[in-house]
């Protein structure tokens, strides 16, 4: 069954039919078989019906381990090729296999090679990790708690690349509680985790009852499959990842003095006091499940995908990538739900190493309470355990990225609280949550955008009840599109809409409790744009969203800023009512908010508003078909989740991109980002 699914994960990478074209001359799988030091990984591919596969067309990175290397495999596992079983050996195969062509890369080269984990996962649906090995200099695959040394680097072929390693690639295959109960690093939190229950949540690897629209064809028309420009998909799985943050045991002692797990259940009592009385481990409401339930996640993210850096920085054409931040000033955020009840984690890429340079240098931090306009945000920040008398928790590079079979852990360098103290130094600032943030199900099966496909127009529909936290009824007319990789201004590039009579509602949040101003983004449609009631938490808010407006002729009030024309040089945004008078725009932000409308941020953009060659410099802010609609004004009392309405009271398309949530007593002083 688990071979099924992971076969189905590769879209059919193995199918060598008439969607492959096969070429004369030197094919990955005859540079193995010529070579007399490949011999026995060769024996391998044939068993396991992988050989043929790499005679065909395509764009593989193949880890092709050498003679001696399956020599140790064979030593550790204690058979030879001949008494394995053939699924066996095929899952290893494939464990040494990327399939560009699939995930709409190229193969990798090593120039190519990120530091840290690979966009694309390999043929058994695993991300494999890369690092430049210290002394050596020499790349290094990760293959259990180790590395395996590339040997012979980039011999490029027509259909990919081989690299020849010193050791065969292995992934563990636990389920992720065991893989951190077992690994004697972690043991004070294994134990914690397996004393709170929390084991039992993340047992489950795969929704076995999804069955995938046998439909080739997408609502709105498009057909499945992919082009030169775009990407065309249905979920054609439901797998269940997760994310395990966790402090090593010496982490634990450095910190806080804790030397076993009672002593984490004392410090457990501190940090959350109002459930120290309950005895029960395995209720939520119990000190020690809190602190457990913090560091789990049911989104499986790699270290350097914790944080999507496309769309807050700016590229120059429609299909090539540059990196050059919008505002030097700000740092790439995300947020992440925890699947301990109420309780929010916050990650900056804190790139403060190299600003021009976002993708390779950002540094993720967790629940950073410095923002980047504060005068203790410095470089020096992202390289200490503490500054200016705070916390500062990063990943630890040698305990990132370590994969099982349905997730992944990562070690942190302090202990990672969701105390009233956090929530105070740090949640009490603009929350801007994009909606993926609440779909980890599309995140975890590669239908949401996550910086890892080569195509411009990444476009996903998806079956009703697909999301836990989403409730919507579809049909011919009625439904719900993604689209990632886009070229137009979007958070993170990517947003979603919805079409036909929707009536459509997603849990929220959560957010700490206290007064805000709640609002939604959305890009306007003058030709197929929905009229849309806006609900929250059962509530209307205000009178419907007609999304039909175009900003500045439309009745926001919304008009250019003449600053930014004037230092963009553009010429096909100026002539939008933009005023001397008002060179930020800071009036025009009043006059907006006077109509229940915002401008959108000015720290992401997309590629057709800031093409250098066309001499435009501008970010999302100056875009007319970007707004953000003030929803309303709340007051909770607790921490928690809340309901997101839209219902279409005249049916037509409504791209929604994010909601934010800005606390009252920070309006005054709000910033344009």
């Amino acid at each position: 069954m688990l071979w099924a699914s992971i076969l189905s994960g590769c879209m059919d990478s193995d199918d060598v039919g008439e969607s492959y074209r096969t070429f004369e001359g030197e094919m990955v799988a005859s540079y193995v078989s010529g070579r007399q030091e490949l011999k026995e990984f060769e024996k391998a591919l044939r068993m396991a019906g992988a050989y043929e596969l790499l005679e065909s067309y395509g764009k593989y990175t193949c880890f092709v381990p050498n003679d001696e290397a399956m020599e140790k495999w064979y030593a550790a596992v204690g058979k030879r090729l001949e008494q394995m079983d053939t699924a066996d050996v095929r899952e290893m195969v494939y464990y040494q296999l990327i399939d560009g062509q699939a995930n709409a890369v190229d193969a990798y080269m090593t120039e190519d090679f990120p530091e840290g984990s690979f966009p694309v996962q390999n043929m058994l649906g695993r991300y494999l990790t890369a690092s430049v090995q210290s002394g050596s200099g020499v790349w290094g695959i990760k293959t259990g708690d180790e590395y395996a040394d590339i040997v012979n680097p980039n011999n490029e072929m027509l259909n990919g690349v081989v690299h020849i390693t010193d050791r065969v690639l292995e992934g563990n295959n636990d389920m992720l509680p065991d893989f951190v109960a077992n690994n004697p690093r972690y043991s004070i939190f294994g134990q914690a985790l397996l004393a709170t229950g929390w084991r039992d949540s993340m047992m489950v690897l795969e929704d076995a009852s999804y069955e995938a629209p046998l439909s080739t064809t997408l609502p709105g028309g498009t057909e499945v499959g992919s082009s030169s420009t775009g990407y065309y998909q249905w979920p054609t799985t439901k797998k269940y990842l997760y994310t395990c943050f966790a402090e090593s045991d010496s982490i634990m002692f450095l910190r806080e003095g804790i030397r076993d797990l009672d002593g984490l259940r004392a410090y457990a009592k501190q940090v959350y006091p109002e459930g120290a009385d309950i005895e029960d481990e395995t209720d939520p409401r119990n000190s020690l499940h809190k602190f457990v339930g913090y560091h789990l996640y049911d989104v499986q993210r790699p270290k350097n995908k914790l944080v999507i850096n496309k769309y807050y920085v700016a590229m120059h054409d429609w299909f090539t990538w540059y990196d050059h931040i919008c505002d030097e000033e700000y740092r790439v955020e995300q947020y992440y739900v925890s699947m301990q009840p109420n309780m929010l984690l916050y990650v900056q890429n804190a790139n403060t190493v190299d600003k021009d340079n976002s993708s390779a240098k950002g540094v993720p931090v967790l629940n950073c309470p410095y923002t980047p306009y504060n005068p203790l945000y410095t470089s020096a920040m992202t390289m200490q355990d503490s500054y200016g008398g705070k916390p500062i928790i990063r990943i630890l590079n040698d305990e990132a990225d370590q994969y099982c079979q349905n997730g992944v852990l990562h070690g942190l360098n302090n202990m990672l609280v969701y105390s009233d103290e956090v929530k105070a130094d740090v949640f009490h600032r603009r929350i801007r949550m994009d909606v993926r943030t609440f779909l980890s199900e599309g995140v975890n099966n590669s239908v949401i955008y996550d910086g890892d496909k080569g195509y411009n127009w990444y476009i996903t529909s998806f079956p009703d009840g697909y999301f836990k936290n989403v409730r919507f009824t579809s049909n011919n007319t009625t439904y719900i599109t993604y689209e990632g990789c886009t070229p137009h201004d979007y958070l993170h590039g990517d947003h979603f809409t919805l079409t036909g009579n929707f009536d459509f509602t997603m849990k929220v949040g959560p957010i700490p409790k206290g007064s805000y101003e709640v609002r939604l983004s959305f890009a306007t449609n003058t030709t197929k744009g929905a009229v849309v009631q806006a609900y929250l938490d059962g509530m209307p808010c205000g009178i419907p969203i007609d999304s039909r407006m175009a900003a500045y002729s439309g009745d926001t009030g919304w008009i250019q800023d003449w600053l930014a024309i004037q230092e963009s040089g553009s010429s096909r945004f100026a002539g939008m009512g933009e005023s001397e008078e008002d060179p930020y725009g800071l009036e025009n932000d009043k006059n907006l908010r006077n109509h229940g409308y915002m401008k959108a941020p000015n720290c992401y953009v997309g590629t057709n508003y800031h093409n250098l060659a066309y001499g435009d410099n501008l970010t999302a802010r100056n875009v007319d078909t970007r707004l953000r609609k003030i929803l309303n004004i709340v007051n909770w009392t607790e921490d928690g989740t809340h309901e997101l309405r839209l219902v279409a009271m005249r049916a037509g398309d409504f791209d929604v991109d994010f909601i934010e949530f800005m606390p009252t007593d920070l309006l005054e002083n709000e910033d344009q980002h």
